[in-house]
């Protein structure tokens, strides 16, 4: 098939999805078209990097890439808060229920001042906080749950159908290859495969979610069919490379949520659940973390857990850099070394320079945290982990379908840093979903405090009846369709 024609087919088809989407009833404000915008960036490739790609005039010059980017998140950023400014938000309750991500925040930018790299950590800080800026401008919507759903979908419509395309046709984008020039990695339209495991990974969570919910109605009709198999696809990768973290983190959503529908009927049994799972979750990251200092054998029990999951003790060489991040680390084991003060290429990296790659992260969330913001950053940020925990527990006893799919996403995002970072990278995608699940919003009345002009409202997928405002509870995933309808509002939401 010729590339053009190729392109256009799935142009067709991600026009194809976002009407049925429409038309499936979902809700989408037009507030969130910019955090749309900014998810569907951070999901694959930089501004700068696309005008490049797209041989926009003036654009090539690193200097001139790093002013687009910085200026697209800093524009974001500011329509976010203005978003923000129009909803009567309680801030003083706001940040009582999230005091362990405000002070972490807080000391986030404190750690600028003794960062080796001031300037450049400050700019990665504006990122980071413009990406809790745009979570907030969606989790504060009138209908948080299905503006999640939404803005993920309607994503992952343009990613998957993009990358497939891009893969088979426009290989120059689609595909990387290694050093030798010979094995190749698909990363479609992202950064990199791991990058594209990870929104592969997410595409069958979400994408089988919605499956399910609408099974009985639909069947074998459902568009979301679709791009679960394209999600597939793209996720078995090359022959020559797999994203295999993304494979099993894939996996272990899939035993959580299925688990969680078996118990569809018993609360205590799936808050039971959710505890061991997350409980079993956090051990295999201390045995990891424990790991990467003491170094267990391959015939340990840590060994043996490794191995069943097709990997090598050394975690396919993670071990030697995180040894290597460990006596860096050492020089500030309480403070760390600034946020955003390390992967700055060869300037501050760990000493692997003989290499002709410069690595941009530490290929796990926790050790880069502990690395950049020292013992008192990662006291903070396991504060954020268990005490959300608390909030999904409670959310379990209100709305079974927020609570199973909250958690699933929240616990994949903690598996996935077990080999991986994510975490605290203001552009990167699943940091977004992270704090898309642990936001929690005060118990508060209408957010909305002006109404929508008509031109406002028109990217709206359905147009519904004036309702009174949905209560607010202490998670950003608790206020959703089925408890409204429950409570005598209109229904909108059909369960499977």
């Amino acid at each position: 098939m010729p590339p053009f024609l190729a392109l256009i087919l799935g142009i067709v088809l991600v026009l194809w999805a976002l009407r049925r989407d429409r038309e499936g009833g979902s809700v989408a404000p037009s507030d969130l078209f910019w955090p749309t915008v900014w998810y569907m960036v951070v999901s694959s490739r930089p501004v700068g990097i696309w005008l490049d790609l797209w041989n926009v005039p003036l654009v090539g010059e690193g200097a001139l890439l790093e002013l687009i980017d910085a200026s697209f998140y800093s524009a974001l950023s500011v329509i976010g808060l203005r978003i923000l400014s129009r909803r009567a938000l309680d801030w003083n309750d706001l940040f009582a229920r999230n005091r362990f991500l405000l002070l972490f925040i807080l000391f986030a930018v404190a750690s600028v001042a003794w960062s080796d790299y001031n300037w450049i950590s400050f700019k990665r800080f504006i990122k980071l906080l413009g990406s809790v800026i745009i979570a907030l401008a969606i989790v504060t919507s009138n209908h948080p749950f299905d503006a999640i759903r939404t803005i993920l979908r309607r994503c992952l419509y343009v990613h998957l159908t993009m990358s497939v395309v891009s893969v088979k046709y426009f290989r120059e984008i689609g595909v990387a290859f290694d050093w030798n020039g010979t094995g190749e990695a698909w990363q479609g339209i992202a950064t990199s495969k791991n990058t594209m495991g990870q929104v592969a990974m997410l595409g069958v969570i979400i994408f089988g979610w919605e499956a399910l919910r609408v099974w009985r109605e639909r069947g074998w009709r459902n568009h979301h069919l679709i791009f679960l198999g394209l999600a597939l696809w793209l996720l078995r990768g090359s022959s020559e490379a797999v994203s295999k973290t993304s494979v099993v983190v894939t996996a272990f959503a899939i035993v959580a949520i299925a688990a969680l529908l078996r118990l569809r009927d018993r609360p205590e049994a799936q808050r039971a659940f959710a505890v061991a799972y997350f409980g079993g979750t956090m051990l295999l990251v201390t045995f990891i973390l424990a790991h990467s200092v003491l170094v267990f054998g391959a015939d340990s029990l840590l060994g043996s857990i490794v191995s069943a999951f097709g990997r090598d003790i050394t975690l396919t060489d993670r071990l030697y850099i995180w040894q290597d991040i460990h006596r860096i680390a050492a020089g500030s084991p309480f403070l760390g070394v600034g946020y955003g003060g390390f992967w700055i290429g060869r300037e501050a990296n760990v000493p692997w320079n003989t290499h002709t790659w410069v690595l941009g992260q530490g290929h796990n969330g926790y050790i880069d945290v502990y690395l950049q913001l020292g013992l008192i950053g990662a006291f903070l940020f396991a504060g954020i982990l268990f005490s959300n925990l608390g909030r999904l527990l409670d959310l379990a006893r209100q709305d079974f379908e927020h609570f199973a799919f909250s958690f699933a996403l929240f616990v994949t995002t903690v598996f996935v840093n077990i080999t991986e970072t994510t975490f605290i990278r203001g552009d990167h995608h699943l940091w977004l979903v992270f704090l898309l699940t642990v936001i929690g919003l005060p118990a508060s009345s209408p957010i909305e405090t002006q109404p929508q002009t008509a031109e406002e409202s028109s990217g709206d997928a359905t147009t519904l009846d004036p309702a009174p405002p949905l209560p607010r509870t202490g998670c950003s995933l608790l206020t959703s369709p089925s408890a409204y309808a429950r409570s005598g509002g209109p229904t909108f939401w059909r369960r499977p």
